[in-house]
């Protein structure tokens, strides 16, 4: 299972504001199998690293689809095999560890 950070940037939109583009991105995901996070700078999406990369392809498009000229997409990606991982275990591991020291 992978646990990827996605952000995805408009380019050359007349308003500074973002967030109908993002909530357009967020309808793709809600309609996906797939688990995510919605956070201020970003979406944390956990799955199957291809239906992931299949998501973000279709969301990264669907802004062309809406006429824009330019998209910038970043994508991180943490695809662990040894065992199974999600964004809310990486943090207890870190939270744990600080409660210790």
């Amino acid at each position: 299972m992978a646990v990827v950070e996605l952000s995805i940037v408009p380019i050359g939109v007349e308003s500074t504001s973002l967030s109908s583009y993002v909530a357009q991105a967020i309808r793709m995901l809600r309609a996906s199998p797939l688990q995510f996070e919605l956070t201020a700078m970003g979406t944390i999406i956990t799955g199957d690293l291809d239906e992931i990369l299949k998501t973000i392809r279709e969301m990264h498009e669907s802004f062309f689809a809406a006429g824009l000229k330019r998209v910038i997409t970043q994508i991180k990606i943490d695809d662990r095999r040894d065992k199974v991982g999600s964004a809310e275990q990486k943090v207890k591991s870190v939270l744990g560890k600080l409660n210790q020291g």
